[in-house]
């Protein structure tokens, strides 16, 4: 079919795609700069920019997007050449004092237009004064000059991450406390490769190392089961170092380099800067908000730990009464299986990933009025799952993909990849959008299919939400598609997902265990898993506290700014738990230099009023698809169209309040309703 997305790009189309690219949009760009004041227009003015934008995204989002996902390094490299190149000319393009004054010359003409309409003029307009524009030449250069520095530092910070080959080195011994899948699943060391024959226990069999990697699939189950704290402190240890040597100047270069222009353009801080154009507005109001959460959540976490703590006590008498943080996952793992009688390595048997996807498509399908059907689709990879989505009537309305399992030079988290944006064309025409999930869950391994633990479960669903929110869009302009949103909102249409999972009805749906499909997860585990839920959501939530606290003192604190010993301090501070000596975990903490710097905050903004939204599910029914179509064209459809604060109070007939939130993590303080959060 001819609208669908391509990936067979070749290292030469890769290379010439910037060249043609920019000279493409300076043609435009000209043309929109050479109309005189008289015959500007909204058409010919602010849509041919946005226009143009558009289609030179359309151009280069695959082709950027493959410097995280090809598995050939010469494209790798490439795509990480256009997107620094393209990078640094849109930083060209936003500092232009000609197409600024093209769009302010038809703003001040005062033509009346429509709320969408003058919503895209007002942005981008902004886009312009944010970098500089308004300002004498002098201070205007050095903010186009410190932009580009930006980004090419954000991207060496990125590679470095994307790059990380680190592993340790386990014996058969140390691996104590890890299933038989996860085992039979590790690389060996070179000169151990043929010991896939010997005898358990032998010591042949002693005498195995195994390589333990930097991979989530390696990392968080070794963290969370291996019973020799030794080890699990050298893997931590490894860790929390990933391109510590490279990775620490480099943020501290960018905090320096944001401030800067921060200062240029006449914010207080780097944070106010950015959150100007946020839900949140200024620095002060999210400090309050995160300090008033913290206060509501610091005793449950305190409790929580208490417990922990003794858990330790009873296996380790002699110990210090501190929970390092090399113990804290293996500790919380061992208080769900003794608590709850909560195994989730046994419980992961009951989620093979084909019964989990089918199930997803089937509820999130129900509920949002969507069909995913598998398509014999280009893709990037032979891994790859490629689906077509349809609508209720049978009409294709977007394309989606699964790109699920780690391998060398792919992006080490999960995230939702945006493939192309929802917009409309000419005639009325809707361009199909497409999205993918890119993850690093396990991989089917000998006898065993790939197999999902719960968290995996919840991380998918999570996800999926990011795909619903950019492929159900209907948003008119580019610019307001689907996930375009603002930065503390964005992570509403994910985290709703995950409440899916907690639903005795959904996982009943989605389970069903890998040698008989038919065995759903038992009820009694269900039960277990749900009033396991808020067994650490203090000390989950505090952790996520401390993390965009230190967010926003990297971005809101004058003079030097020692990243490592702020990281420390806040640490111990409010995640309760310490910091391990001789490590530079902040080296790693890709989202402050991916797009949530002044912005990690918003995962709590967005749970809050996440929360709310599905307070509405909760009264009329999770499945109910009535709820679903009024939620998916108020939410979902608009993408940034209308104020998103506006939106939400269409959906629940009222301001947003913390009340859900609270109750939903088991928060015992009546909440006090604040309107101040979203109004």
């Amino acid at each position: 079919m001819k609208d669908m997305p391509r990936f067979n790009y070749t290292v030469e189309e890769i290379n010439s795609i910037s060249n043609t690219c920019i000279e493409n949009l300076e043609t435009k760009i000209k043309s929109i700069i050479s109309i005189s004041k008289r015959d500007r227009n909204f058409e010919n003015t602010a849509y041919a920019f946005e226009k143009a934008l558009n289609e030179i995204s359309d151009i280069i989002t695959v082709p950027i997007d493959l410097a995280y996902i090809s598995d050939n390094p010469e494209i790798r490299k490439v795509s990480q050449s256009l997107e620094l190149k393209i990078s640094q000319y849109f930083v060209d393009v936003f500092t232009r004092e000609d197409i600024f004054n093209a769009l302010n010359e038809f703003a001040l003409k005062s033509d009346q237009l429509g709320e969408t309409e003058q919503r895209l003029l007002d942005k981008m307009l902004l886009d312009f004064k944010k970098n500089g524009l308004g300002l004498k030449e002098d201070k205007r250069s050095e903010v186009k000059k410190l932009l580009k520095e930006l980004v090419e530092i954000e991207l060496k910070f990125s590679v470095n991450l994307r790059d990380v080959k680190d592993f340790i080195e386990v014996s058969f011994e140390e691996l104590k406390g890890l299933p038989e899948d996860y085992i039979s699943g590790l690389k060996k060391t070179p000169e151990n490769k043929t010991m896939s024959g010997v005898v358990p226990g032998s010591d042949a069999h002693q005498a195995t190392k195994y390589i333990i990697t930097m991979d989530y699939p390696d990392y968080i189950p070794f963290m969370e089961n291996a019973e020799s704290d030794d080890a699990r402190r050298r893997l931590a240890l490894k860790f929390n170092n990933r391109c510590a040597k490279e990775n620490v100047k480099l943020m501290e270069d960018a905090i320096v380099i944001r401030r800067k222009i921060a200062k240029n353009i006449g914010y207080p801080t780097f944070a106010d800067y950015v959150l100007s154009d946020r839900m949140a507005k200024d620095s002060n109001t999210v400090f309050n908000f995160l300090h008033r959460t913290i206060d509501k959540l610091k005793e449950k976490g305190i409790k929580e730990l208490a417990e922990r703590i003794a858990l330790k006590k009873e296996k380790e008498p002699s110990c210090e009464g501190i929970m390092f943080s090399w113990q804290s996952s293996f500790y919380n793992n061992l208080l769900k299986k003794k608590k709850y009688s909560i195994d989730h390595e046994k419980i992961k048997e009951y989620f093979p990933l084909e019964t989990v996807i089918g199930g997803m498509f089937e509820i999130f399908g129900k509920v949002l009025g969507a069909e995913f059907k598998a398509a014999d689709l280009e893709t990037w990879h032979k891994d790859i799952r490629a689906y077509e989505v349809k609508d209720k009537d049978g009409n294709l309305i977007a394309y989606f993909y699964f790109d699920l399992f780690p391998r060398e030079g792919k992006y080490k988290h999960a995230a939702c990849f945006g493939i192309r944006q929802g917009r409309e064309l000419k005639d009325g025409v809707y361009q199909k959008p497409a999205a993918a999930i890119v993850a690093n869950f396990p991989k089917p391994s000998g006898d065993f299919p790939s197999l999902m633990k719960f968290d995996d479960l919840v991380t998918l669903f999570h996800e999926f939400g990011h795909v619903t929110h950019h492929i159900l869009t209907r948003a008119k302009y580019g610019r307001f598609s689907g996930t375009s949103v603002s930065r503390d909102f964005v992570e509403v249409p994910s985290q709703i997902l995950e409440n899916w999972a907690y639903s005795k009805e959904v996982l009943k749906v989605v389970s069903g265990h890998y040698k008989n499909p038919a065995e759903k997860l038992p009820d009694e585990t269900i039960k277990k898993l749900i009033e396991a839920k808020n067994m650490d959501s203090g000390l989950a939530h505090l952790r996520q506290l401390f993390f965009s606290i230190l967010d926003m003192k990297y971005h809101t604190l004058e003079g030097d700014v020692n990243t490592t010993e702020l990281y420390r301090k806040l640490m111990k501070e409010i995640s309760l738990v310490p910091m391990m000596e001789g490590v530079y975990p902040q080296a790693s903490f890709g989202h402050l230099m991916g797009g949530y710097e002044a912005g990690y905050y918003g995962y709590l903004w967005a749970k809050v009023i996440t929360m709310d939204l599905f307070s509405v599910f909760e009264k009329e029914g999770i499945m109910n698809s009535d709820t679903g179509a009024r939620y998916k064209k108020l939410i979902l459809e608009p993408g940034r169209t209308y104020d998103e604060s506006g939106q939400v109070k269409k959906f629940l007939g009222r301001d947003s309040n913390e009340d859900a939130f609270l109750k939903s993590i088991g928060a015992t303080e009546t909440a006090k309703t604040v309107n101040t959060i979203i109004g």
